[in-house]
């Protein structure tokens, strides 16, 4: 089928998504919940509440829906309202072909708001290989980046929107890094949401 947006009735299409032992490349067992099961349900519970609930606008969620309708992959994000940006807080996939289709079409989504950048957190040791897993070669050449700060490990970030949307009040095991990614000048054709970014 294609990249859809995501709500209610997409809960039980995503639950297949939430059944990895790694997060952010880490074993889940490292965040100290009892099993992957639980910290999975956690995940699942947490992407539910917050992006398919339709209660709040500003947290969205695309995904790739296959024929039959189950979801193969999906990105969470909040599109702020105090700044020309949005935060990219999650993705899910089973197929990475898919991923990079979604990034596509929430980068192309975001773009039309006005949001000409962007978030993301990493664990530091996987930060170069960000772009490499699920960024379309498009996606690659229309965005540069700047790694904004780096947080050690077990340790709170100390910006409040990074925290809240992107460490979502976790203290990760390893040291993390958040990136701006930012739409090249020569590719800009409106004037962003607030002004100058």
């Amino acid at each position: 089928m294609g990249v859809i947006k995501l709500g209610v009735e997409h809960r039980e299409a995503v639950r297949g998504l939430f059944d990895s032992s790694k997060y952010m490349g880490m074993n889940l067992a490292d965040f100290g919940f009892g099993s992957a099961q639980e910290a999975n349900q956690l995940l699942y519970t947490i992407f539910c509440n917050n992006y398919l609930s339709e209660i709040e606008t500003n947290f969205v969620a695309l995904g790739w829906q296959d024929g039959g309708g189950k979801i193969t992959a999906a990105i969470s994000f909040y599109q702020s309202t105090e700044e020309p940006a949005w935060y990219y807080t999650m993705h899910r996939s089973k197929n990475s072909r898919h991923l990079s289709a979604v990034l596509d079409a929430v980068i192309q989504l975001n773009e039309a708001a006005g949001l000409l950048k962007f978030y993301t957190l990493t664990s530091v040791r996987h930060s170069r290989l960000l772009r490499k897993f699920h960024w379309s070669k498009k996606a690659a050449e229309r965005y540069e980046y700047v790694d904004e700060f780096t947080v050690p490990a077990r340790a709170r970030c100390y910006y409040a929107l990074a925290w809240e949307l992107l460490y979502k009040r976790t203290l990760l095991p390893v040291p993390t890094q958040v990136r701006c990614n930012f739409l090249k000048q020569e590719y800009r054709e409106t004037l962003p949401q607030g002004g100058n970014i």
